[in-house]
């Protein structure tokens, strides 16, 4: 009997022919069209419907690293050279001040710092950037909005966690990955459960609303056994949300992970049997799944906004806090307002060379139709909700569901024969064992997918 049949029976009934059939490659859906269908901008202008919002999302990307993690596919620089960050820091600024006059003074509802490791900057570069930002952007910190950052648990002094308390980030997310002392040397990244416990009660003993922990499964040298311990330790931490992420090892595309043994790399079957039992534990001790990658503990925003249908989805996941744009800052940045989507230039010399001649990097993007935006709410909708209302969506095109969808329907025909979905006259709905494979569900009503080749590798299901 294999890992995977041995765990089935506590994880709603999950079958090896059923994960065979949908635990491979498919988009994550962090937005419609996905990335990889940007195409250069020849004249487009998608940030133009900036003028016309009433809230906005920042995301700002800060790429660099101290150390190399081999398992990292994030856009980053590894370096000891301060002056590249405070270098990088003033093109970033200057770019903000492109959009002085581009992008209406609304509020800030969302502002995420993301890498790379945010915090390689110190605490006067913090306190620039935000107040570079307040010139351009409506910022008013407080409970009713939420400013995150991602942070290295292993360079974080609790002095940095006053200056972002003092700037008005409220939630703060620590990349761990495992706890397992043979996982970690396999992927150059140590980091001690009690390093991180004391850490997070710093962060809680000065006031952040949530601590997010990122872990990874599927890294070399780990199994069952060690990602259980790992599980362990972080419960008894407690923190507010887990983000349970497959490692995709893509050599080809990542250097870094060219480093890692790949004879140490757990088989598939292993794979998938962690996460069916990360997610059994996970649940047990009261976190709420939320659907592929994240949980929150039970009374946690997250939670209360997934079992009351606010739950919403942009690039850094699931968020209660939509905007009607999004403005993305730094190299390889992707922006998005009603008109489409904009991604600045990936390599930091292009990004500042770009900064410096014009006042913005934008080098792709895509302009929304109107069947584009009837889709990215489709899809939405069935992987905020895990429902879609067929007489909502009816209402927006004029024509019945099933006319106009018949080619996706016969598509997801296989799902509803195995109970992953099912359908009355009202709705489609997602069953419990379907949150498994809501991307697959999602993806049946991506129409480039289906009629248009691409080169892109997705990430596993499972």
């Amino acid at each position: 009997m294999s890992m995977v049949q041995e765990i089935k029976t506590n994880v709603g009934g999950l079958s090896e022919a059923l994960l065979s059939r949908y635990s491979g490659p498919c988009p994550r859906y962090t937005s419609y069209p996905t990335a990889d269908r940007f195409s250069a901008l020849d004249g487009v202008r998608p940030w133009a419907a900036l003028q016309d919002i009433r809230s906005l999302s920042l995301y700002v990307h800060i790429p660099f690293c101290r150390s190399l993690c081999y398992f990292c596919a994030c856009n980053k620089v590894i370096t000891q050279q301060y002056g590249l960050a405070s270098s990088y820091l003033d093109h970033l600024l200057q770019e903000a001040q492109w959009y002085r006059d581009k992008v209406a003074r609304v509020p800030v509802t969302q502002l995420h710092l993301g890498g790379g490791t945010p915090t390689f900057l110190n605490d006067a570069d913090l306190r620039r950037l935000m107040e570079g930002l307040g010139e351009v952007f409506e910022l008013n910190p407080g409970d009713g909005v939420e400013y995150s950052i991602e942070a290295d648990p292993r360079t974080l002094e609790p002095e940095t966690l006053d200056t972002l308390r003092e700037l008005g980030f409220n939630r703060l997310s620590l990349g761990i990955q495992d706890f397992d002392a043979e996982v970690q040397r396999s992927i150059n990244r140590i980091c001690s459960a009690d390093q991180v416990g004391a850490l997070t009660a710093a962060a809680r003993e000065r006031g952040f609303a949530s601590i997010s922990y990122d872990l990874i499964y599927g890294l070399p040298q780990q199994n069952l056994d060690t990602l259980q311990r790992t599980l362990d330790r972080v419960l008894a931490l407690q923190p507010d949300r887990i983000a349970l992420y497959h490692y995709a090892h893509l050599p080809h595309r990542f250097k870094a992970q060219r480093l890692i043994d790949t004879d140490l790399i757990p088989p598939a079957a292993e794979k998938i049997a962690m996460q069916l039992a990360a997610v059994e534990h996970l649940v047990r001790a009261g976190y709420a799944f939320l659907g592929m990658d994240h949980f929150a503990r039970s009374g946690d925003e997250l939670a209360i906004a997934a079992d009351t249908g606010r739950l919403q989805r942009n690039f850094q996941g699931y968020t209660l806090m939509p905007a009607d744009a999004l403005v993305g800052l730094g190299a390889s940045a992707i922006s998005y307002s009603r008109s489409g989507f904009w991604q600045n230039l990936h390599r930091l010399k292009e990004y500042a060379r770009a900064i410096g001649e014009r006042g913005y990097a934008a080098c792709r993007g895509w302009l929304l139709s109107e069947e584009d935006r009837l889709r990215q709410r489709v899809i939405s909708e069935l992987m905020c909700r895990l429902r879609l209302d067929k007489g909502e969506v009816e209402r927006c095109m004029g024509t019945p569901f099933a006319e106009y969808f018949h080619e996706e329907l016969e598509r997801l025909q296989p799902m509803f024969d195995d109970g992953l979905i099912y359908q009355n006259d009202k709705a489609i709905v997602v069953t419990e064992q379907g949150r498994w494979f809501v991307r697959n569900v999602a993806s049946a009503f991506d129409s480039y997918l289906h009629n248009q080749p691409t080169q892109a590798q997705y990430s596993r299901v499972l």
